[in-house]
């Protein structure tokens, strides 16, 4: 168990009556930085903390005193609440405190509307209120996001009609030397754009393919609600050449099954259940007994990235691990727990990676990795890619296409073998199966530059990255 694991609210007393005694206390975050907890130990010691991280990344905690369900003058979660609150505030407490900040995900845009010229700020706010509506909670965040993070503060008080290429390119560069930005993680220095190597650059055209597609939207938006003028002003605004790398690397039945056995129980019939459906480690985790069977040979996966749920077919080896599961649970109970009975939700990262390192796989094996594994391995064997898009939750098979198609070359390379009539008699040769094997483990190639694209993108931005690229190749 994980000292800094969080607990069900610890607000009343029957979830505090339900938690089983442990050496190390539960906690609840009041804010990032400033937790409240409980410690339960085995003795019938009840007792409430508090802890504060520290500006050197370690933490510092104390003792507030009896739980009211020990001692009939202990404390009740108000009174210890004050108390923790008093003991945060202590002047040298506060010293050695980090800052604290709010708990859970932004949802507001950073930006004032204005109130003279309709900025691209305005388009912003426009866009992303209908997005509050519109989109998934997930979708939502995450673009909102980017918008705080890469427009709002270069463009965001910039009339629309000043929106010029100049403008536009400069921006894009911008966007494409910042290093990226994980949660409140420490943030990379500046890269340029010359000293980026091809990985990085493909990865900083995505994201700035993503963000250039929010800015078009919205200002799209804001000519047909009729806050600009012209189309122009959206039309010129144009994505980047960039061609996704197919997925190069996933896991044989070989390698999928040494990696089972070197996770631990719980984790494993996570990994499982990943190997078998295809789904997000969030899906796996908020995956409930009713689902399971629910209407076909499968399970029902609610709706996360989309509003749009969907249902994984399963094989009867599939089936049957998922039946044995939910074997004697309630409707509304999780598949899928850690072995101390909570939630997996933010607990598998550090775990799986150190059963990636035990199993010799590649360091930078995640656990999205697996979803790669499930849906190369039914291209592979033949599977439609329409059946494969239906079972990832994807909207059409262009995703899948992109990222999964050249392996239906398995399938085209089978035909081939099988129908083309030998020119003369061949032994087997050693070399073929020794090609086959390494094929998996091919090196990614070493530009992104498509030959055919469908970006009508011109100008010093294209000229840049075209220079750069072929500097890599």
């Amino acid at each position: 168990m994980r000292k800094s694991a969080h607990a069900p609210s610890l607000s009343t007393e029957d979830n505090v009556r339900k938690l089983p005694p442990r050496n190390s206390p539960y906690w609840n975050i009041l804010e990032f930085c400033r937790h409240i907890g409980l410690q339960k130990k085995a003795s019938g010691n009840l007792h409430w903390m508090a802890r504060i991280r520290r500006l050197d990344g370690g933490y510092s905690q104390t003792r507030l005193g009896p739980h009211r369900i020990m001692q009939s003058n202990g404390l009740t979660y108000v009174e210890a609440l004050r108390l923790a609150n008093n003991w945060f505030n202590d002047p040298q407490i506060l010293a050695a405190a980090s800052e604290p900040y709010k708990a859970g995900v932004n949802r507001q845009l950073h930006y004032t509307k204005s109130e003279s010229r309709f900025t691209v700020g305005d388009a912003m706010h426009s866009y992303v209120e209908w997005k509050r509506v519109a989109a998934a909670r997930t979708y939502f965040e995450t673009t909102l996001s980017l918008i705080n993070h890469h427009i709002i503060p270069r463009l965001g008080q910039l009339p629309v009609e000043e929106l010029c290429q100049s403008v536009f390119t400069q921006f894009c560069v911008d966007v494409l030397e910042t290093a990226p930005k994980r949660g409140r993680g420490t943030q990379g220095g500046r890269v340029r754009l010359q000293e980026l190597d091809h990985e990085r650059l493909r990865k900083r055209k995505k994201t700035l393919n993503t963000v250039i597609g929010i800015l078009r939207t919205a200002i799209e938006m804001s000519w047909e609600n009729g806050d600009v003028e012209s189309d122009r002003y959206w039309r010129r605004i144009r994505r980047v050449p960039h061609a996704d790398t197919p997925r190069q690397f996933f896991l044989t039945r070989a390698q999928a099954k040494r990696l089972i056995a070197s996770c631990r129980p719980d984790l494993a019939l996570l990994v499982q259940g990943a190997l078998y459906t295809g789904c997000r480690v969030s899906e796996l985790t908020r995956l409930k007994a009713r689902d399971v069977g629910c209407h076909l040979f499968g399970i029902y996966v609610e709706p996360m990235k989309s509003y749009r749920g969907r249902y994984v077919v399963l094989p009867n080896e599939g089936m049957t691990f998922f039946l044995d599961q939910v074997e004697g649970t309630d409707d509304e109970d999780l598949v899928f727990r850690m072995s101390s009975g909570r939630s997996w939700f933010g607990c598998h990262k550090h775990l799986f990676k150190e059963a990636v390192r035990r199993a010799g796989l590649p360091e930078g094996f995640v656990f999205h990795g697996l979803r790669h594994t499930y849906a190369s391995q039914l291209v592979q064997a033949g599977t439609p890619l329409a059946m494969v898009a239906k079972q990832l939750g994807h909207t059409n098979t262009d995703t899948v296409s992109r990222t999964y198609g050249h392996l239906c070359c398995d399938g085209l390379e089978n035909e081939i073998s099988r129908r083309f009539a030998p020119l003369q008699p061949v032994e087997e040769d050693p070399r073929l199966k020794r090609l086959r094997d390494t094929l998996q483990s091919k090196a990614e190639p070493q530009w992104s530059w498509p030959r055919k694209n469908r970006s009508r993108a011109r100008g010093e931005l294209v000229s840049l990255l075209r220079d750069r690229e072929d500097e890599l190749r």
